[in-house]
């Protein structure tokens, strides 16, 4: 199962994610919540400069606007962006017809019920879908996990690629993965000890995903 660590913040953090394994790197840019780690475009770009092959760079956003979402990605060299807030079919549209290489994930708050409605009306416009946590002050990164029940049958009738995200650990990734079965999973805070990423817990994290079955 591919994995994806978000938040990556300096080069150390970017090396010790890539030392873990990991398929994709997020890096959180455009950000109008509280989070931890975000970084410029151009901070983004001079990291994504120097990734080896095969890890895919992903931009973070909590951008609504196409605009402001194609500008950061063309900043930043991201090759897939992955949009936390709400956006408009019409948006969606434009992003694709000026970056047509572009692969959208599109972030379902996983609250209630009312998600699995959400995420088939995102699978229409989305190339993948990622079940994450929120707060009234956060988009993501809240450490906390949501019903993975209801996350299993966003997982069941989707027609796209599900991605596993909110209050991960190392130490839940397994039952998660089986009760879920996502397409791949994302970690931010969940890799983090005393607020610090550690690479320890970031091995340990990929090394269970890749092993899922």
């Amino acid at each position: 199962m591919k994995c994806k660590i978000c938040g990556i913040g300096s080069f150390a953090d970017l090396k010790c994610a890539i030392d873990a394994g990991a398929d994709a790197v997020g890096f959180l840019m455009g950000i109008t919540h509280v989070t931890q780690d975000s970084v410029s475009p151009e901070e983004a770009a001079a990291m994504i400069k120097t990734l080896p092959p095969f890890i895919e760079p992903v931009a973070v956003t909590h951008l609504q606007d196409a605009c402001s979402i194609i500008d950061l990605i063309q900043r930043s060299g991201c090759t897939t962006t992955q949009i936390q807030n709400t956006i408009t079919p019409e948006d969606i549209t434009l992003i694709r017809e000026t970056l047509p290489y572009i692969r959208i994930l599109k972030a379902v708050h996983v609250m209630d019920m009312s998600a699995v409605q959400t995420a088939q009306e995102a699978a229409v416009y989305a190339d993948a879908i990622i079940l994450d946590t929120r707060t009234p002050d956060r988009l993501g990164g809240t450490g906390l996990t949501h019903d993975w029940s209801i996350s299993a049958k966003i997982v069941e009738s989707s027609k796209i690629p599900v991605i596993l995200a909110g209050g991960l650990t190392p130490e839940n990734l397994a039952v998660a993965i089986e009760r879920v079965h996502p397409y791949a999973v994302d970690v931010h805070t969940g890799v983090k000890k005393n607020g610090v990423r550690d690479a320890e817990k970031r091995k340990s994290f990929v090394r269970t995903a890749h092993t899922a079955v």
